[in-house]
């Protein structure tokens, strides 16, 4: 599961004067960290149904297999000797009662609830995937009018984000303790859009598929085990709900953009779009730069109740939008779009650094921890002023203040902030990584700067060997002349 990181907003919206920096993220987690910007019981086996993906086990499937083929194996085996026995043998009164055996009929054994259940599930993931929204509602309990209403909107937005993949991964709760005639089941959701790679699950190279967690009631109905009940769960860890799973969606398809928002927030479809479809085009760049082109961009823009919510929920006041990995097949975009409306130029930086974040960080299968956050909010910045030079951002004041005080930096690389900066801290932080990206853009060229991110924040490669590959030179060597550089131009 993917953390996340996040930025500050500016107290006022930057004026001809010398501005004030807005806020700065504030990354968290120890791999692919998410990205925040904010302004200046008894167990059955997994059952795993709907659209392949592939053959990608996991370790944990893949000893499983194996031992049922070698369980396969033994008993080929033991009926190939017993046939052996017989033939030697040749008992008549054997040979009769074998054939009898063959030719009755077999006993059909019915299926468990839990069975039952599954066999549900499957039909309803493959509706979905078919566009069929009458097979999709027919899991459900036609009694429940509420799960109903809540399926229906789950079906409409999946269809419209274009869902390609939807898979349950099964499990019997406790649930099913409680009333005979109930089953309650443990769901993994595995989904995939189709602007996004749906990646196959590869220790040490992928976390496979974005997944949720469901708890699912499932009880008799006219001889159908149908969904009566669904509960899942706010979590920032687990990242729910998804903005799919939380009412109604409104969806406007640009031409390098989809916006999404609920109703309330059409409204600012019309400003958004053309800012959005801009910063998409800068980042399209990039992305090349990278080696990581997007199909397509997803943004949504929540109001009050949504930012609550969505992914967990944000509380923080500071914060005004973050970019959400979804495992390592792609990334979404959220602002907090009330509390940016007001200012053309901190949408546009917002937005330009957002995607910034999914194009140098999205879909890649990152180890790094906190360390690599200087470069990620640094030519994510980079990305968002773009293309303006650092000495225009909001943060150079905050900059020049770090670079002449007591604890002056002494690397363009510190390590990650802590969770409880202030905003002080943040600004400066963010400013120097700013700094630093330009420094190395404007010595060494831009396509070296990007093939350092791409080495070192996509591929895992450390520093140095980073550095030697894209400049021609130690890390220890660059760090050195971008702090003058720093030094100077701040």
């Amino acid at each position: 599961m993917h953390d996340a990181e996040e930025f500050p907003a500016p107290p006022t919206a930057p004026s001809t004067a010398q501005p004030t920096a807005p806020a700065i993220p504030q990354q968290r987690g120890p791999s692919s960290p998410i990205v925040w910007y904010s302004d200046p019981a008894a167990y059955t086996g997994p059952a795993t149904f709907g659209a392949p993906i592939g053959e990608v086990p996991p370790v944990r499937r893949r000893r499983r297999g194996l031992l049922v083929g070698g369980a396969l194996t033994l008993v080929a085996a033991l009926a190939i000797g017993a046939g052996v026995v017989y033939v030697v043998n040749r008992d008549p009164l054997a040979e009769k009662a074998v054939a009898a055996a063959v030719d009755a009929p077999a006993k059909v054994i019915p299926a468990t609830p839990f069975e039952a259940a599954n066999a549900t599930l499957k039909a309803q993931a493959d509706a979905l995937l078919r566009g069929d929204e009458k097979g999709w509602l027919a899991a459900l309990d036609p009694g429940q009018s509420k799960l109903l209403t809540t399926y229906r909107s789950m079906f409409r937005s999946l269809r419209g984000l274009g869902v390609n993949h939807f898979t349950y991964d099964t499990s019997i709760t406790a649930a099913d303790k409680k009333k005979k005639d109930t089953v309650g089941v443990l769901a993994h959701v595995e989904y995939c859009f189709s602007s996004d790679k749906c990646p196959e699950e590869k220790y040490n190279q992928s976390d496979g598929p974005p997944t949720i967690k469901q708890e699912l009631v499932f009880k008799s109905v006219k001889g159908r085990w149908l969904i009566t009940g669904l509960t899942a769960k706010k979590s920032r860890d687990e990242q729910q709900p998804t903005p799919w799973e939380s009412g109604d969606l409104v969806i406007q398809q640009g031409k390098r953009v989809t916006l999404i928002g609920n109703r309330t927030e059409r409204k600012y479809f019309k400003q958004v779009l053309p800012i959005a479809e801009k910063a998409a085009a800068v980042n399209d760049r990039f992305a090349g730069l990278v080696g990581n082109p997007q199909k397509k961009y997803r943004i949504y823009l929540a109001g009050a109740k949504q930012w609550k919510t969505w992914y967990g929920g944000i509380t923080d006041k500071w914060v005004i939008g973050y970019a959400m990995p979804l495992s390592d097949s792609g990334s979404d975009v959220v602002l907090n779009i009330r509390q940016m409306s007001g200012s053309r130029q901190i949408l546009e930086s917002t937005i330009q650094h957002e995607l910034g974040h999914v194009v140098t960080l999205s879909g890649a299968y990152r180890t790094g921890g906190r360390g690599d956050m200087w470069l990620e909010e640094g030519i994510a910045e980079y990305i968002g002023w773009y293309p303006k030079p650092a000495t225009a951002s909001w943060r150079r004041s905050a900059v020049s203040s770090a670079m002449s005080g007591s604890k002056r930096p002494k690397t363009i690389a510190p390590r990650g902030l802590a969770d409880n900066a202030g905003p002080d801290a943040s600004d400066a932080f963010y400013g120097l990584g700013h700094f630093a990206a330009d420094c190395m853009a404007r010595k060494y060229g831009q396509s070296a700067l990007f093939t350092f991110v791409r080495l070192y924040l996509r591929e895992n490669r450390d520093l140095d060997p980073a550095a030697r590959e894209a400049f021609g030179r130690s890390f220890a060597s660059v760090d050195k002349a971008c702090i003058a550089w720093i030094r100077d131009k701040a």
